[in-house]
């Protein structure tokens, strides 16, 4: 609140307050409209002159109130401000979603650098359109439309924002539209690929230097790998798993691996392929803090600690980093597919599509499995769509003479053994 000084006057009956303040010949001008206080400046040094400015300001702000204008206009920056302060809050009180952590990145690399200095009440069509080109040329290339929906998203945040203070109406939000190209094919990895890579561990171990350097190789194995036979989001579900995220449970005498993940789209439940297990085990057993313990008991136990990290438990932030200069190193960084590099996000490529050709998993369970939606499944994956129906593509089978020792064999992930 500014200090003021002791020379105040009351205009029009008491509805409008003048008043200077410390160190200022300006008479500022206060009045309420709806609920809210306006507080103005006359940029008048003459009093009756102020006085005369100051009802005209008041007769606008009522023109505005009885149209359904907004009361009180913001400058975008600061409402884009107070939209992240509530999207943090939100997130440290676990309320909040996790995708606020990509509209704050939306907002500030974005939407403050270009709508920043502009009146939020001033955003139309036109100037959206030219934020649309700004961004073009910001970014180097055409935006996906899973781009824009993130950033039309975060956009939508600062005007609802906006209206939760009586910055903005709602009948004067504009309506955002996405015309973003389509997603691109995304990298991931063959079986034979995939083959390559999880045999190359054991030797590329072996190279590693005693200490942290092999540590990290050795936490970068069995990452890979749960990732591949779990198609958990690298970085936001698995930095979030914890030992007491993880829940063993038997059925009909079979045994059964629940994480229970939280990431982008929320908390969900997901059953883990068999082998996952064993991965597990060994990142247990290296963990000088919990290796005491049987695995069966660090599971009872429900301890607050990290999975994924070193045994000395720190938790590292390096693994990306470590699988592109192995993929490098063994020739596979780029996806001869698709023309990308692969990241530890190709892994859950890899598991959708194994689970979609191989195990011939349904759209509806995979969605559920990796907290997506259907759409999200189809729009990515419908380059499968072939070797899904290969059967019905090949039409009918005529016996011929196969030799011995070239028989089909049945592309299943490798097992334990070839780890």
């Amino acid at each position: 609140m500014p200090v003021l000084s002791q020379q105040t006057v009351l205009v029009n009956d008491g509805d409008i307050k003048l008043y200077k303040r410390a160190r200022s010949s300006v008479w500022q001008a206060t009045f309420n409209i709806d609920g809210h206080w306006v507080r103005v400046s006359t940029k008048r040094r003459d009093l009756e002159e102020a006085k005369v400015e100051a009802k005209k300001q008041m007769v606008e702000y009522q023109f505005r109130q009885k149209h359904q204008l907004p009361v009180v206009s913001k400058r975008f920056g600061d409402v884009a401000r107070l939209a992240i302060v509530e999207m943090k809050k939100a997130l440290a009180a676990e309320t909040g979603k996790k995708t606020y952590l990509d509209y704050i990145i939306v907002i500030e690399r974005y939407l403050i650098p270009f709508f920043g200095k502009m009146l939020v009440t001033n955003i139309d069509y036109e100037i959206l359109r030219d934020f649309d080109r700004w961004r073009v040329e910001k970014m180097g290339r055409e935006p996906k439309a899973s781009t824009l929906n993130t950033h039309n998203s975060a956009l939508n945040r600062v005007f609802d924002e906006a209206v939760m203070r009586g910055f903005l109406s709602n009948s004067h939000v504009p309506l955002l539209k996405n015309k973003g190209r389509e997603s691109e094919r995304r990298p991931d990895f063959t079986l034979e690929e995939y083959r390559s890579l999880i045999r190359s561990f054991p030797s590329w171990i072996e190279k590693g230097r005693d200490g942290k350097s092999r540590e990290m190789r050795l936490l970068l194995r069995d990452y890979v790998l749960i990732l591949a036979n779990t198609g958990i989001r690298e970085g936001t579900e698995a930095d979030n798993l914890l030992w007491q995220h993880v829940h063993v449970f038997e059925e009909k005498g079979k045994k059964y691996l629940e994480l229970s993940v939280n990431g982008k789209t929320g908390r969900r439940d997901i059953i883990c392929r068999a082998n996952t297990m064993g991965f597990l085990k060994r990142i247990h057993e290296r963990c000088d803090d919990i290796n005491g313990m049987s695995f069966e008991a660090l599971l009872k136990a429900k301890l607050n600690k990290p999975v994924f990290r070193l045994s000395d438990g720190t938790v590292t932030k390096n693994l990306r980093q470590t699988f592109k200069a192995f993929l490098k190193e063994k020739g596979l960084l780029v996806c001869p597919r698709t023309g990308q590099s692969r990241t530890l996000y190709s892994l859950r490529h890899t598991y959708a599509t194994f689970a979609l050709v191989t195990d011939g998993m349904e759209v509806h369970t995979l969605a559920m499995q990796m907290g997506t939606s259907i759409k999200m499944i189809e729009d990515h994956y419908s380059h499968l769509t072939p070797r899904l129906k290969k059967d019905m593509l090949t039409g009918p089978r005529y016996e011929i003479e196969v030799k011995k020792g070239e028989e089909n064999q049945s592309a299943v992930l490798p097992n334990d053994e070839d780890w």
